[in-house]
C-alpha cells in the first residue's frame, strides 16, 4: 500500500483526547500521526475495539501489515462481532498472500452482516450507534445534557458493549448531577476494563461527590498502581487527603 502519511502532529487541532484526535488525523490522511495518537490512547486506558481497528487500518496504510494484523486481532478479541475489523483483517491477510485466511475473514464478515438483535446488520448497527454517540457529544459540548444523554442511551441500545459510549454517557450524567446512574455506568465499563484510566478516575470522582471517600480511594489507588506516571491521579488523591484531614494525609 502507498505511504501517504506524514509524521507531524501539529497540523490538526480540535479534540483533546487522543482517540478523537486520532480520528481527526486519519481524516486528513496523517496515518503516522494516527498511529502515534492511538498508541497513546491505548496507554491511557482507551483500549477499545474502535481504537485497535483504526490502529490496524492505519498501520496497514503505512506498510506495517504484521503490526496491523496484531492490532486487528486485538480489536476482535474485544468485540468478536466487529464486522469492519473482520473486513480490514481480511484485506491485510490478502495483501500478505494468505488467500484462504482472507476468504474465511470475508465469510465471517458476510455472516455477521446479517441482521442481529438490534434489527440491523451488524455493520449498520455499529455505524448507527457511533452516529448517535457523535451526536450526543455535540449536544454535550453545546450544554444540552438531556439531549446528549438520550443520544448516548440510544447508541447503547444498539451496541451495549461499546464501552467508550458508556463512558461518554457517564460523563454527561455526572455533569447533570445524576451520580448514582453515572456510577452504575462506570461500574459496567470497569467490569470488562478494570484498569482503564479514565473510567477509574471518573469513578473515583463520582464516589467523592457522593461522599463515599473509601470508594474514591479504591478507584484512585487502582489508577495509581496501573498508571504510575499519570499526574491526575496524585491531584485527585491529594484532594481526597485534604478532605479527610491531616491524619489521613499522613497515611
Amino acid at each position: 500500500m502507498p505511504d501517504r502519511s506524514t509524521t507531524s502532529l501539529g497540523g490538526v487541532e480540535g479534540a483533546t483526547d487522543p482517540l478523537a484526535r486520532a480520528r481527526e488525523h486519519f481524516a486528513v490522511r496523517d496515518y503516522r500521526g494516527t498511529v502515534l495518537l492511538l498508541r497513546e490512547a491505548v496507554v491511557e486506558g482507551l483500549a477499545y475495539a474502535d481504537a485497535f481497528n483504526l490502529l490496524g487500518l492505519s498501520l496497514a496504510l503505512v506498510d506495517q501489515p504484521q503490526e496491523a494484523l496484531s492490532a486487528l486481532d486485538r480489536a476482535l478479541e474485544i468485540n468478536p462481532r466487529y464486522v469492519e475489523a473482520h473486513l480490514n483483517r481480511a484485506v491485510v491477510l490478502s495483501a500478505l498472500g494468505r488467500a484462504d485466511d482472507a476468504e474465511r475473514g470475508f465469510q465471517t464478515a458476510r455472516e455477521l452482516g446479517r441482521a442481529d438483535g438490534s434489527g440491523f446488520p451488524a455493520l449498520v448497527a455499529n455505524r448507527l450507534a457511533n452516529a448517535h454517540a457523535n451526536l450526543g457529544r455535540e449536544y454535550r459540548e453545546a450544554g444540552a445534557l438531556n439531549e446528549a444523554i438520550a443520544q448516548f442511551r440510544r447508541a447503547l441500545e444498539l451496541r451495549p458493549s461499546f464501552a467508550d459510549i458508556r463512558l461518554a454517557l457517564a460523563r454527561a450524567l455526572v455533569e447533570r448531577g445524576e451520580h448514582a446512574e453515572a456510577a452504575a455506568a462506570l461500574d459496567a465499563v470497569l467490569e470488562s476494563r478494570p484498569t482503564a484510566l479514565d473510567p477509574l478516575l471518573l469513578r473515583g470522582l463520582v464516589a467523592y461527590l457522593q461522599g463515599d471517600l473509601d470508594r474514591a480511594d479504591r478507584s484512585w489507588r487502582t489508577a495509581a498502581e496501573a498508571h504510575p506516571e499519570e499526574p491526575r491521579v496524585e491531584i485527585y488523591r491529594s484532594m481526597l487527603a485534604r478532605r479527610r484531614g491531616p491524619a489521613a494525609a499522613q497515611n
